[in-house]
């Protein structure tokens, strides 16, 4: 028999403030094929150096702009937004 899976009445849970920071510390060491991107952006992003999530995370939006075109840097952007994760220097 398997087991039921847990019913939620809401999308949103909430953690303690020093929880998400060691959650976030973790998503940043992850490569950045854990984000839904398209071929050509992940290969871009190798080549100019983006291998974890961190750093995309931590890379200013007219930087990510400058490297990957509007196009590419809104799929970023999008993917880490997904994901719950806020760009760096939006969040602090």
């Amino acid at each position: 028999m398997a087991c039921p899976s847990p019913s939620f009445h809401s999308d949103r849970i909430s953690i303690p403030t020093d929880t998400y920071a060691r959650l976030l510390s973790l998503a940043d060491q992850a490569p950045l094929e854990c984000l839904p991107l398209a071929a050509r952006t992940l290969s871009r992003a190798r080549t100019l150096g983006y291998n974890q999530i961190g750093q995309v995370r931590a890379t200013p939006c007219t930087r990510l702009s400058a490297d990957f075109g509007a196009d590419r840097a809104q799929e970023l952007q999008q993917a880490l937004d997904d994901f719950g994760l806020r760009p760096r220097d939006a969040a602090g």
